[in-house]
């Protein structure tokens, strides 16, 4: 259920969905996530499909989370056992998907903007990802599982429901 009583399904019912699923509020990627579809939540909400989080952490820990970015009134669910991330494909990372030139680079460069690293708050291995969801049953219409913790997905061409 979503901060507000809502399911999934009943989302979905109504409308496509956007969805993306976090890593832990921690991460520097998922900070950096956050603040890209917040910039550009209009013009992602405008292509017919309204943003929806999935998160790894309590319900207090994502108000705190999603504040800054003015995100609160979007719906969010929080799935610490990480059974969602599993029903989307969402694996748990490998050492080799953290450890690598390209995420320790992106990481450098997304600290120099502001997206620092804090207390992971929830699993810290597991993968992000971002689904757009048809409107009815839910299925998956589009796909982005991310190979690297530091993948950086086009949320726009995501969100383009043709």
């Amino acid at each position: 259920m979503s901060q507000s009583g809502r399911s999934l399904a009943s989302l979905v019912e109504e409308r496509s969905v956007f969805l993306v699923f976090l890593r832990h509020f921690g991460c520097t990627f998922c900070r950096e996530a956050v603040a890209e579809i917040a910039e550009k939540r209009i013009e992602i909400e405008a292509q017919g499909a309204p943003l929806a989080f999935v998160h790894l952490g309590t319900e207090e820990k994502a108000q705190w989370f999603f504040k800054p970015y003015g995100l609160l009134d979007v719906p969010r669910f929080s799935d610490p056992q990480g059974k969602l991330y599993e029903a989307f494909g969402l694996t748990r990372a490998e050492l080799r998907q953290f450890l690598n030139l390209t995420s320790i680079g992106r990481m450098l460069r997304a600290a120099l903007n502001g997206h620092f690293a804090f207390y992971p708050e929830g699993d810290i291995q597991r993968m992000p990802g971002v689904f757009l969801l048809d409107r009815g049953r839910g299925e998956i219409r589009k796909a982005f599982r991310h190979k690297l913790i530091s993948d950086r997905p086009d949320y726009l061409a995501l969100a383009t429901q043709n």
